[in-house]
């Protein structure tokens, strides 16, 4: 683990499709109709009676087809269906009920390594005799890793190159009985060979396997990369290709691969760790060294041809948009660490550029020392830099491994601080894994010699840090607020109308929803209050439009911490698909300069749709005032339009529509003063030669005097 970043990004999956793809009904079913005959007697129950077993997705809505190593949904159907209900299907683990009523049945199992026809049975009670059979067909894993991932990472170990402490075989039993189901080991190829041939070192490689053989074995999938090693490969790629590195990628994956070519897609290679890029053209680079090893992979032979490989991104997420060309399709994937906010999660002391942080996530701020609270990068930046993953990889059928992540408390904290502090870590930790499974990631821990568990014993040393990484809770807020809201589902209902549904929080007295168009720009403040059910309606919406909520759970103490997103779309078609259409919220665009007194969204005028951005002016002489946002990815040569409304009596005399790429060049476009009453359009052009995301995009705003009054923009947007 070095130089961690807020989100470093590297590719390593191939289509992370949680819950599979279309059918799922099981074939026709036998079993004795017994509604038994109450036509005489008094007292007589009737019997249970089996109409289908069908296989569904996780909400129950819809059939799903079950595939190896992600989670099976199955629903029985019927009547009169006993609360002792039992569902057997073959090579399907961990069987549990959901729920039972006198018509429906739901149970969730895991699939095992083997794909074909798999019996079903459903009895009375488990030792009964079979009220019906039928099978189901398992179908091979879309995903290269367990859905949902319960990951983490042997660190500090095998790559420890100033020496480390080597697992024993208890570890794995120990981390998949606590329910992890998939491992990364961290490897240290290069400082374990020979310095000339560059053969690795016997006795490494045998240590390396016996972790492999020690993972498959206890039922986890299980990863080997090319961890930082020294940084022979991670921190030396420059703007072309150096050939002596590109020679140490064959001759080290040649000799991977072909150790591990019996191996079968439970294993799976990854090229790096976190590449240290800085430029599009290092990019390029790390591009061919890619294409190096998945090429050096696949001549491995052996059932190399179709394993699973991970490609890591660097620098910017924006910058890696390709993958390599490989003769077995969708069977990369890529990775990326995340460690938002650095000063929380791994940096304890305080630096030049920032204050260390204690407590984060705004239901878990301390009252008793504000001074180190989180100001900014909680929830929603986790959100957002996932939904950038999904979008850009996932929607795609490129699976995405989130390698690393890790919240560690402070050292040294006492008292209420170290309270405090210690649910901050353990809700960071648990919003970081149901964040990464609400958007399609595959999350791994970073794991060291004795936390969460002793590498040599197996022995768990922090109970509460492994619940929350396996599906468990996180506490809750130490002043004695609620528990986070679990289960919440979001359905379309038709025109204009989302329905929402949740768990309901033991001692809360309400809920709050909070609504947005755009993954982790929830708003500060909830869009609804006062919700006493576990259900809400959410009508007025526009139509043709994803919208993503959240829910929290309240009582006389104050908020719980925030459920995982859940989203859905509305029917019909959007009446403003651009960018930034400021349907919800101001996502995320903010003012400068004294003109500005405010922005918020409003329903006063609109380009499209049913709002716009209210600029509000209150300048006392004239001048100049921005509006603008941060890190926006507009690809080189686009054309950015904005629509702006100014009313009559306005004192603006020009609007200068500008940006500022990656390396901070400028570019512009001045415009001179709007018409009055009308939407005006302004452009600028993104020049050819941009390196994104654009560090600034925003309209500078010139006054001829003193004026107040209400500009708007709407409808900003680009073409794809």
């Amino acid at each position: 683990m070095n130089g961690k970043q807020l989100l470093v990004l590297s590719a390593l999956l191939g289509s992370l499709v949680a819950g599979c793809g279309g059918g799922g009904g099981a074939s026709g079913g036998t079993g004795a109709d017994t509604a038994g005959n109450n036509g005489g007697g008094t007292g007589q129950s009737a019997s249970p009676s089996i109409a289908a077993v069908n296989s569904t997705n996780s909400s129950f809505n819809a059939p799903a087809t079950a595939r190896m190593n992600q989670r099976a949904y199955y629903q029985v159907t019927g009547s009169n269906l006993p609360s002792t209900l039992a569902l057997a299907v073959a090579d399907c683990a961990s069987m549990s009920t959901l729920s039972i009523s006198s018509t429906e049945a739901r149970f969730q199992c895991m699939p095992s390594n083997t794909e074909g026809t798999k019996s079903i049975t459903v009895k009375n009670t488990a030792g009964d005799a079979a009220l019906y059979s039928s099978s189901i067909t398992v179908l091979a894993a879309t995903s290269p890793l367990p859905v949902p991932t319960y990951g983490f990472n042997l660190g500090n170990s095998l790559e420890a190159i100033w020496g480390y402490s080597y697992p024993g075989p208890a570890v794995y039993t120990s981390a998949a009985q606590a329910g992890f189901n998939a491992v990364r080991i961290p490897c240290a190829w290069d400082s374990n060979a020979d310095k000339t041939t560059h053969k690795i070192n016997a006795a490494y490689m045998a240590k390396v396997k016996e972790a492999v053989d020690g993972s498959i074995a206890a039922g986890m999938h299980v990863l080997i990369n090319v961890h930082w090693d020294g940084g022979w490969f991670d921190s030396h790629i420059g703007s072309s290709v150096d050939a002596a590195i590109n020679e140490k990628i064959k001759s080290y994956w040649t000799q991977i691969a072909t150790e591990f070519a019996g191996y079968d897609n439970r294993l799976l290679f990854a090229a790096a760790n976190e590449p240290d890029i800085h430029s599009l053209a290092e990019m390029k680079t790390l591009l061919a060294y890619y294409q190096t090893f998945v090429n050096t992979v696949r001549a491995a032979g052996g059932k190399n041809a179709n394993r699973w490989l991970v490609l890591q991104g660097g620098g910017d997420t924006s910058w890696f948009t390709t993958l390599p060309s490989d003769t077995t399709p969708g069977r990369l994937m890529v990775e990326y660490h995340n460690y938002t906010p650095s000063l929380f999660t791994i940096i304890h002391d305080d630096q030049s550029w920032g204050k260390a942080i204690w407590f984060w996530g705004a239901a878990y701020h301390y009252a008793g020392n504000p001074s180190r609270n989180a100001t900014a990068w909680e929830e929603g930046a986790i959100d957002s830099g996932f939904q950038q993953l999904k979008e850009q990889y996932v929607d795609k059928g490129i699976p995405v491994l989130v390698g690393e992540f890790q919240a560690a408390g402070t050292p040294n904290l006492t008292g209420n601080d170290k309270l405090w502090n210690t649910a901050s870590t353990l809700y960071w930790n648990k919003y970081l894994v149901d964040a990464a499974h609400a958007h399609g990631l595959s999350p791994f821990y970073w794991s060291t010699p004795d936390a969460p568990f002793k590498y040599d014993t197996g022995a768990i040393t922090n109970p509460e840090v492994v619940a929350v990484l396996t599906g468990g809770v996180a506490p809750p807020p130490p002043n004695g607020a609620p528990y986070a809201v679990t289960g919440l589902v979001a359905t379309a209902a038709g025109a204009g109308q989302v329905n929402l549904t949740w768990n309901a929080v033991a001692g809360a007295t309400g809920y709050s929803l909070y609504r947005t168009t755009q993954s982790g720009n929830e708003p500060a403040t909830p869009s609804v209050t006062g919700i006493t059910g576990t259900s809400y309606n959410d009508t007025g919406l526009n139509d043709g439009t994803t919208y993503y909520y959240q829910v929290i759970a309240v009582n006389a103490s104050g908020p719980s911490g925030f459920s995982p997103e859940a989203y859905a779309a509305t029917s019909g078609v959007n009446p403003d698909p651009t960018k930034f259409s400021f349907e919800t919220d101001t996502q995320h665009w903010s003012a400068s300069g004294a003109l500005i007194s405010g922005v918020a969204t409003s329903t006063a005028q609109h380009y499209a749709g049913k709002q716009s951005l209210a600029v509000s002016f209150k300048g006392t002489a004239a001048g100049q005032s921005s509006l603008d946002l941060s890190d926006v990815v507009v690809p080189a040569g686009a054309t950015v339009t904005f629509r702006v409304w100014v009313p009559v009596g306005h004192q603006v005399t020009s609007i200068e529509v500008y940006l500022q790429d990656y390396n901070w060049a400028w570019a512009s476009n001045w415009h001179g003063s709007p018409t009055a009453g009308t939407w005006n359009t302004l452009t600028v052009k993104v020049p050819a030669g941009a390196t994104p995301p654009l560090k600034r995009l925003g309209l500078k705003i010139s006054t001829g005097a003193a004026w107040t009054g209400t500009l708007y923009v709407d409808s900003i947007d680009w073409p794809p």
